[in-house]
């Protein structure tokens, strides 16, 4: 008695797997569509980039389609009563060989769109896809969910790879997020596998024992209780024969006489707010489609009480209809949670970079569809760095967080919001012109112009804002923020703290400023820079005691160009610390053939101080090649360099200091050093700005500065250099205040060094007296 049975139970075990093969086959119509739409997806991502590798994965996906459509008719044409396991089984593995090239497939279509494109369009279609073919080899191939594991590892690990490696900081936090996502669908696939196991356990049961059905049915109830999606099943009439508990709970129905057909269930579930009248409706054009044309529908239906329901409605053999309905509430949620996350910024809650280049690109088509005016702000927050170089960066993304809650409180809630950079951000302010696009810009600076509170520090953030309107400005979004763009330039190089509207004059000076600065780096290369010195001198003996070199910008077809357009130019890009390097090292050269109790001075930008490890070793180079003594090497530092990055400054200083140099202060009274500052940085020269030279004859209050200057270096230990002195007149009034040394056209102007070395030697000459 004992073979039979296990005849038997080897019997049910191969009918099982035929009919979880035969799962995999039932929909071959949700099998090609999603195919195309995969294929779709490259090619998409072909057009909008004209990269050729999507247009290759796609020609190679085409191909594994068809060989799927190849297998599927088979399949469909093929007579499975009496096949055997090793049938069965190669039905199983031609399925998933291309179930699982089309994964890869799509993966690499993924990670390429992330890692090698920068279009967000392509970005997203890509993820979405991603998303959504693993939610579908879930829910369709559950039968084996071994290659769903698979399938969904080469669809979502290159996804999480290249998020990962993405140099947006938010996109790791994304990739945290896909992991969470697969291991969802991992629990899920494993559940409604052990349903479908039970399920096809209790089916093949019946088909293998139709004398014993009392107990097979008892099975089947057990398999269907512990089932934890939803099941119902009508027959041709639409009369129900078997529903499981958790069905029960989804719609609110029982096991009454009353709800025993679809009709009534439908109606029963709207009554108790389990489904809406309209989600009533679409049940039942389901309902009514599948019985027509025998295919699987899936509907997903956001329920009264905001669960969302994935529902799966196919055919069964008797010409009846299976419904399996599954809560996807949370894996929705989760699914949302990442797409919000690629669009916002983390710190600010505001929109990111990525969309903010989704809102730009809609700005041109909305314009030719006539939709008015749009002004774009471009909002660049000054002087920001020192907060994060002085306190941290914790302390700082505490301040932008606030300053993000202040710009949201001056715009409207239609206006569209995004954190562009690390201090800069950007509103777009839809049927805006030139005069609300200004009000617009006022209120943020008004809200910004309280100090913001941190902890116990109080912080005065000012910013710099430019704009521009389409489309007087611009056709399109790109084009409106290169203009908001120079806009914001004017506002800077203007003062900072002010808001200025693109004016069309303004590109014309860009192309100027972009012009020299290539010009620039290939006049560097191509020797067109010179030194020119002008001396500092005694006033009582006329005697020079130092030069200070001053860049000079012959050009080969514009002539000469003055410093005071070439040298902003160069400090807002990384060719100031090559100018300023080169000059060091032709200061050096010139230095040599200067009297050794003359000493050069040479002006230091703020970009090489913040570049303090080039800075050091450029000079210990020229010492250490006994190019210059570093006791007749003096720098100049501006009160800008001061309160960008004190403490850095500082250490700078100490260390430059080491190796024999000496520091003057330039142009002192014009920024933003106090007199705290001159015993701080312990300054061996302090260089009284031009314009109180021009005032001091004629002003008290110009005097009274300069003599407490004098007064203090008398006090401290530093020498007072007056500047810009032209007439014997000023010399005069600056000399009864007791300063020593002048610097001026009165006393010469920049000269080259040949001119220099003669003047020297004819004063050298020239007997005393």
């Amino acid at each position: 008695m004992g073979r039979p049975r296990r005849d038997v139970r080897r019997s049910v075990s191969a009918e099982r797997e035929s009919i979880l093969v035969g799962s995999l086959f039932s929909s071959p119509a949700s099998i090609v569509i999603s195919n195309v739409v995969g294929i779709m997806v490259m090619l998409m991502s072909w057009h909008w980039t004209r990269d050729n590798t999507f247009y290759t994965l796609s020609c190679v996906t085409i191909a594994v389609l068809l060989g799927r459509i190849a297998t599927l008719v088979r399949y469909r044409l093929a007579c499975h009563e009496d096949e055997d396991g090793r049938a069965v089984r190669r039905w199983d593995i031609e399925f998933q060989i291309g179930a699982t090239l089309f994964a890869g497939l799509q993966g690499i279509s993924c990670f390429h769109a992330i890692s090698a494109t920068s279009s967000p369009a392509v970005q997203i279609l890509n993820v979405i896809a991603a998303v959504a073919f693993s939610s579908g080899y879930v829910a369709r191939n559950a039968a084996r969910p071994k290659y769903v594991i698979v399938q969904v590892l080469c669809l979502c690990v290159p996804l999480m790879l290249a998020l990962e490696h993405s140099n947006q900081p938010y996109y790791r936090a994304i990739a945290v997020f896909i992991v969470l996502y697969m291991l969802t669908n991992f629990v899920i696939v494993l559940s409604l596998n052990r349903n479908l196991r039970a399920l096809a356990d209790a089916t093949a049961e019946a088909r293998e024992n139709e004398g014993s059905s009392r107990k097979h049915a008892e099975q089947a109830h057990l398999a269907l209780r512990a089932m934890t999606h939803g099941l119902v099943t009508f027959d041709e009439t639409l009369s129900r024969e078997l529903q499981n508990d958790r069905h029960g709970e989804l719609y609110g129905v029982g096991d009454d006489h009353d709800e025993a057909n679809l009709e009534a269930m439908l109606a029963h579930a709207v009554k108790c707010r389990r489904l809406s009248r309209s989600d009533a409706t679409l049940i039942r054009q389901d309902v009514a489609r599948t019985l027509k044309e025998e295919v699987a529908n899936t509907r997903e239906l956001t329920t009264p009480e905001g669960k969302t329901l994935l529902l799966h409605v196919e055919p069964t053999e008797s010409g009846g209809i299976l419904i399996v309905t599954e809560d996807i509430s949370e894996r929705k949620h989760t699914q949302q949670k990442i797409e919000t996350m690629a669009r916002t910024d983390p710190l600010t809650g505001m929109a990111n970079r990525h969309e903010l280049d989704r809102m730009l690109a809609s700005i041109g088509p909305g314009f030719r569809e006539g939709i008015g005016s749009v002004a774009i702000l471009y909002i660049d927050l000054d002087d920001f760095k020192t907060i994060n170089d002085s306190l941290g960066h914790a302390t700082g993304d505490k301040v932008l967080v606030a300053i993000a809650e202040r710009i949201r409180s001056a715009v409207r809630v239609s206006d569209f919001l995004a954190r562009f950079g690390g201090d800069e951000f950007v509103a777009i302010i839809p049927s805006a012109d030139s005069d609300a696009s200004l009000v617009a810009a006022e209120r943020v600076m008004q809200a910004l112009s309280p100090p913001i509170i941190i902890g116990d520090r109080k912080f005065s953030i000012g910013a710099s804002i430019g704009a521009a309107v389409g489309p007087r400005h611009g056709p399109d979004g790109a084009t409106l923020m290169t203009a908001a763009d120079l806009a914001l330039y004017e506002s800077k190089s203007t003062g900072k703290n002010r808001v200025s509207l693109f004016r069309p004059e303004m590109e014309a000076s860009f192309r100027r400023r972009t012009e020299l600065e290539r010009e620039m780096r290939e006049g560097l290369a191509g020797g067109q820079f010179d030194l020119h010195y002008q001396p500092i001198v005694e006033i009582d003996s006329g005697k020079v005691v130092s030069v200070e070199a001053l860049l000079r910008w012959n050009h080969p077809v514009k002539g000469s160009i003055s410093p005071s357009e070439f040298i902003p130019i160069a400090e807002r890009s990384d060719l100031i610390s090559d100018l300023g390097e080169w000059v060091l090292r032709r200061a050096a050269c010139d230095l040599a053939r200067l009297p050794e109790e003359i000493s050069i001075s040479v002006n230091v930008s703020p970009m090489q101080f913040r570049q303090p490890q080039r800075l050091v070793t450029t000079i210990r180079e020229l010492i250490a090649e006994g190019k210059v003594p570093a006791e007749r090497l003096e720098l100049e530092l501006t009160e800008s360099v001061l309160v960008d990055n004190p403490e850095l400054t500082l250490a700078t200083m100490k260390e430059l200091r080491s190796l024999g140099l000496r520091f003057s202060l330039d142009d002192f009274g014009t920024g933003y050093a106090s007199i705290g500052y001159l015993a701080t940085y312990s300054f061996d020269k302090v260089k009284i700005d031009r314009s109180f030279a021009s005032a001091i004859a004629d002003n008290g209050a110009a005097r009274s500065v300069v003599e407490l200057v004098q007064h203090l270096a008398d006090r401290i230990g530093f020498i007072v250099v007056a500047e810009g002195l032209e007439d014997a007149d000023q010399v005069d009034a600056i000399a009864a205040t007791g300063i020593a040394l002048a610097q001026g056209y009165f006393f010469g102007r920049p000269e080259p060094l040949d001119v220099i070395e003669a003047e020297l030697k004819a004063a050298r000459n020239t007997p005393a007296g």
